[in-house]
């Protein structure tokens, strides 16, 4: 015949049971967090100056600046009366969004972002960047200078 536990061990073993399972699940919650995957935010691949091809002073600046990752751009038609506007930017996914200002808090993203040489050359719509853009067919090719 098998001999029983004492009362006063079996709460224990069941005890340390119940540690181990939470330890275990703790550890696999806590791996999946702090695992980056591939798509993922890379806001840095975009740091430095782009000019865009098409149209030679279309420049972008992507930079962090103050912890915050900022696009400067000339928001003005004229060429010659640079108005240059600096957003917080964000790109996950290889989707670039940037935030219109303001306390409204809107993000526009710019879907039509695509790579065409990794971190060395990207094309988007222009009138997704620029609110004075009414063309919804013209592309921007932007490469990278700095």
């Amino acid at each position: 015949m098998q001999r029983l536990l004492p009362p006063s061990c079996q709460p224990k073993k069941s005890m340390m049971i119940r540690f181990s399972i939470i330890g275990m699940i703790t550890l696999a919650l806590l791996l999946v967090a702090c695992t980056k995957s591939k798509d993922g935010g890379n806001e840095a691949a975009l740091y430095g100056v782009w000019v865009n091809g098409n149209v030679p002073n279309d420049t972008l600046w992507f930079m962090n600046k103050g912890g915050k990752n900022i696009l400067r751009y000339n928001n003005s038609f004229n060429t010659a009366a640079p108005a240059y506007t600096e957003s917080e930017y964000f790109f996950k996914n290889d989707k670039l969004s940037f935030a219109l200002g303001g306390p409204s808090g809107i993000v526009k993203l710019i879907d039509s972002f695509t790579w065409k040489q990794e971190n060395k050359q990207f094309d988007i719509l222009i009138y997704q960047l620029y609110a004075f853009i009414s063309s919804s067919t013209t592309h921007g090719l932007y490469t990278k200078i700095e």
